[in-house]
Parts: C-alpha cells; sequence; structure tokens
C-alpha cells in the first residue's frame, strides 16, 4: 500500500506536505497562472491484480488578460465602427457598403485567429459566444443597409408613380375648366354655335381628387431607430456576458491543496 507522506508540524504523515511547489514565476507561463492542485491515491484493478497509485493534479488557469487586449476589445471597436454607416447619407451606397464588409472581414479574422490559438474542443468557449455576437452584430449592421436602401428605392419609385399620376389629372383638371360654347337651334334642321353665355366663375365641374403623398425624409426611420436598438443591445450584452463570466471564473489564485479530491480513473 503506498500512501503519500509529508512531514507536518507534528511529524504526522500530511498530503499537503507530500507535494511541494516553489514559488510560480509569473513569466514562465504568460498565458496561465497556478491554481490548486490535488493529492490523492486510487486503486488500480487489473487481470493480475489490485494495485495502489498516488496521483497529483494541478491546475492552472488562463490569464485573460492577453485576450482582452488583443481580441476583446478590437472587437468591441470594430462593432463600433460598423455603427458609423448609421450617421452617413443613404444615398452614399460605397461608403457605407465598404464600412459593412470591412467591419465583416475583421471580425471574421478575429475569429479565425483567435481559434488557431486556443486547443481544439467539442464545446463552446465563452471567448466564442463574445466574438460570435460581434460578428452578428455587424452583418446585422450591413443587412441594415440593404433594408435601409430596398426601402429608399421603394420610395423613389412611389414619388415617379405619383408624379405621372398628378401630371395626367392637372391635364384633366385643364381640361374641365374651358367654356363650353351654348348650342341654339332655331329649326330642327339648323342649328348655330354662339359664344358661351354662362359666367366662368359660376361653372361647375367636378374636379378630380388628388391625393399627394407623404414627402420622403432626409433621414430614413430605420437609421434613426439602429442608432438607439443597437448600442443599447450591445452595452446589455456586454453587461451580462462579463458580469456571467467573472461570476463564473471566480478561482483562487493562490495555489492550495485541496485534500480529498474526486478520485481519479483507474
Amino acid at each position: 500500500m503506498y500512501r503519500w507522506c509529508g512531514k507536518g508540524p507534528d511529524g504526522q504523515c500530511s498530503n499537503s506536505k507530500a507535494v511541494t511547489i516553489g514559488d510560480f514565476q509569473a513569466g514562465s507561463l504568460p498565458k496561465f497562472y497556478m491554481g490548486s492542485r490535488c493529492v490523492n491515491d486510487t486503486t488500480a484493478v487489473t487481470s493480475s491484480g489490485s494495485y495502489v497509485r498516488l496521483w497529483v493534479s494541478f491546475d492552472f488557469h488562463r490569464n485573460a488578460g492577453s485576450y482582452v487586449m488583443q481580441v476583446c476589445v478590437p472587437a468591441i471597436l470594430v462593432v463600433c465602427i460598423s455603427w458609423v454607416s448609421f450617421w452617413i447619407n443613404r444615398d452614399s451606397a460605397p461608403a457605407r457598403t465598404n464600412i459593412g464588409i470591412f467591419t465583416v472581414l475583421t471580425e471574421t479574422t478575429l475569429m479565425t485567429s483567435t481559434n488557431r490559438q486556443l486547443p481544439p474542443v467539442s464545446y463552446v468557449k465563452a471567448i466564442d459566444i463574445f466574438l460570435g455576437t460581434c460578428y452578428l452584430m455587424v452583418v446585422l449592421a450591413l443587412g441594415e443597409y440593404a433594408l435601409v436602401a430596398y426601402s429608399n428605392k421603394k420610395r423613389k419609385d412611389q414619388m415617379k408613380r405619383w408624379e405621372k399620376e398628378k401630371k395626367r389629372l392637372e391635364k384633366l383638371q385643364k381640361e374641365q375648366r374651358l367654356p363650353q360654347p351654348d348650342i341654339i337651334a332655331e329649326t330642327s334642321d339648323e342649328f348655330q354655335l354662339a359664344a358661351c353665355t354662362c359666367p366662368v366663375e359660376h361653372m361647375a365641374t367636378e374636379q378630380p381628387l388628388l391625393l399627394e403623398p407623404e414627402k420622403p425624409r432626409n433621414i430614413s426611420r430605420i437609421d434613426i431607430t439602429a442608432r438607439i436598438v443597437f448600442p443599447i443591445a450591445f452595452t446589455i450584452f456586454n453587461f451580462a456576458y462579463w458580469l456571467v463570466l467573472l461570476y463564473r471564473a471566480d478561482r483562487l489564485t493562490d495555489p492550495i491543496v485541496e485534500e480529498g479530491c474526486v478520485e481519479a480513473t483507474s
């Protein structure tokens, strides 16, 4: 039977004294810091018999400071840049399209480079949720301009049809205002045309109703809504994301020994 035995102050065996770690230098592993360590023993059952095994596990935590400065902050700035298109004139298609495509490509590059540095795992990581949301925000900003362009084109088509209908009705109104001559018939076989004797100001003609559509505004309502909705939604996401992340990552930085750890698999 094998057991961990480190002499404690009282001279008795103690697991906490069996494995010791010297001063952990932060510069030796820049992306990790030492967490806890677990010392325990287990029994391995094989075909030849049962054997006692001693094991120790070291817990390293990933240092999130470098990822915050190299990944999270640039991703947030790229999302903010995508909102600049909401203040650009909707008729400036090249400017708004270039901003949208630039932000989408930048977020794609950030996601690809970050996943290349991290070990491949089968579950969704916290950084994947953050970058995925940032990518969704810039894609929605680009889609917002597509909606604005479609609405603008539809509005222009309505104005063209309205102008055409207005000209037709104005022409019809002018024709109805012309005075009509009186027809004076002396006999059934003879008639003559006399000048109009009815006052023009008393002529009652039925005027067609011309409904003028609402004039298009200089600033699209879609852009005004996007200027408010996008920043508020992204702010709420960041508040909830970092709050949950800090709560879930509440771990001790000092190396401590956990006794009575869960036994390792045989």
